[in-house]
């Protein structure tokens, strides 16, 4: 047999439920994706660099190199993007400028 409590509730109690019920529906929202001004590089493709024509000699470019493998980004375009998300033999980098 269940039991339900009743209780009298007054103008205190009843802005409390009011309060919590509105912090719990604002919690329960989707989290909105940040509103950043930039719009990032996920899974960057590479062309050999005796193939690379977009570039100049005095270019700035960010390095990360893993054993063998071994990638560019270019200053500029890190600049305007803000950040590259790639991966590595070792997993997952972000790459900022």
């Amino acid at each position: 047999m269940r039991r339900i409590a009743m209780c009298r509730l007054t103008t205190a109690t009843r802005t409390l439920f009011i309060a919590l019920a509105v912090v719990i529906g604002v919690t329960a929202e989707e989290p909105k994706a940040p509103n950043l001004p930039y719009a990032t590089i996920n899974d960057p493709q590479f062309v050999a660099a005796s193939q690379v024509t977009f570039l100049q000699p005095n270019d700035l470019l960010i390095g990360v190199r893993d054993g063998k493998i071994a990638k560019a980004y270019p200053a500029a375009i890190l600049a305007q993007h803000g950040v590259v998300q790639d991966r590595m033999p070792d997993g997952p980098i972000a790459v900022t400028w």
